[in-house]
């Protein structure tokens, strides 16, 4: 039997994040396959970090459809809508708003504590193979504000990783990072997308949104663009590296 599309979008209007009654993108019409990995990319300000949320079930639609694994998504707070939700972890932009007081180690157990009532010595014992791999150890009693961006960022992942999510979702993950932490971003991901051990060996599905194309162009399977309110898939790797389309180039930072 096939598998339950993680995302399905038809026709979806997704709403302003400053003036909720209006569009920032319409007419979407978008299918994520399980195991996939789409880079969303586009102008800062052009909708692409309210998409990502509006996925994960995180913000009302204007009209037409989400579906998440096949099941539609509402916007009440039932016991089925979280459930669906805690299926997806998402990373935000920037230092990926972790809470000033809590250490790392009460930021990335919080969502175990709260969604399955475990004590902190419990959660903590379960995010012990997250914080391994994602080599946090030696911060785990520091506070946020001590962190440099690129540490902040890892524990925003680690803390969407505590509850094994089925789609990960990240929100510029590279940007303002060294190549030392994009290697080390690319090589992480690209084992979800493999199938790491986090997960037993089951492939994760990732989206990325980002501003600059190029330095995820390794990483992804499936490219799409928004622009001027409107959503465009742009195919392969290929297809992206072999476009003509101006603004697709600048996005490259292959400007003449």
């Amino acid at each position: 039997m096939k598998a339950e599309a993680p995302i399905t979008m038809s026709g979806l209007s997704v709403a302003h994040p400053r003036s909720p009654g209006l569009p920032i993108l319409q007419a979407v019409d978008w299918e994520v396959a399980a195991g996939d990995c789409w880079v969303i990319t586009g102008l800062q300000g052009s909708g692409k970090t309210v998409l990502l949320e509006t996925a994960a079930g995180l913000h009302p639609i204007l009209a037409g459809e989400l579906r998440l694994f096949g099941q539609p998504c509402m916007t009440d707070d039932t016991p089925a809508t979280d459930a669906l939700r805690r299926r997806f972890g998402l990373v935000f932009d920037g230092a990926g708003r972790l809470f000033p007081n809590l250490t790392v180690w009460e930021n990335i157990t919080l969502p175990l504590r709260y969604h399955r009532n475990l004590s902190l010595n419990d959660a903590t014992a379960a995010v012990a193979e997250i914080f391994q791999v994602l080599e946090l150890e030696p911060y785990a009693h520091l506070l946020p504000g001590r962190l440099s961006r690129a540490w902040s960022r890892r524990v925003a992942l680690a803390r969407a990783l505590a509850l094994k999510p089925e789609v990960l979702l990240l929100d510029n993950p590279l940007a303002g990072l060294d190549s030392v932490h994009v290697r080390w971003w690319r090589a992480l991901l690209g084992s979800f997308l493999s199938g790491h051990p986090l997960f037993g060996g089951v492939p994760r599905t990732v989206l990325i949104a980002c501003d600059a194309l190029r330095p995820l162009l390794p990483l992804g399977r499936s490219f799409a663009l928004v622009h001027n309110g409107r959503w465009v898939e742009l195919g392969s790797r290929q297809a992206v590296l072999d476009s003509t389309d101006p603004f697709v180039r600048d996005l490259l930072n292959e400007t003449d």
